[in-house]
């Protein structure tokens, strides 16, 4: 996932996952060695934050959980409480 601010102010983003049916998440704990740490300040135009989780854990949801990846969305949590959607759902459909 990446995360692009497109506002005039500088953002928090303290933390992210994968939004699923019945107000769920899948909530990345630890992110991968070459993914953009947490918390990160987004400057306005700054070069993308990109967030990466191991694609075994979102097919192993979708198989246990019958939970179809077009209803998977992921999401970014800011400081201020408020949590941005992807506009598109987990890219795996």
């Amino acid at each position: 996932m990446e995360a692009v601010n497109t506002g005039d102010q500088p953002i928090a983003i303290t933390s992210w996952g994968i939004e699923l049916p019945s107000d769920r998440r899948m909530v990345v704990t630890r992110g991968e060695n070459w993914a953009t740490r947490l918390p990160h300040v987004l400057a306005p135009g700054a070069p993308p934050a990109q967030f990466w989780m191991r694609v075994d854990d979102v097919r192993r949801v979708e198989r246990e959980q019958h939970i179809p990846y077009t209803q998977m969305r992921p999401y970014v949590k800011l400081a201020d409480g408020t949590v941005v959607h992807a506009d598109r759902s987990v890219p795996l459909a």
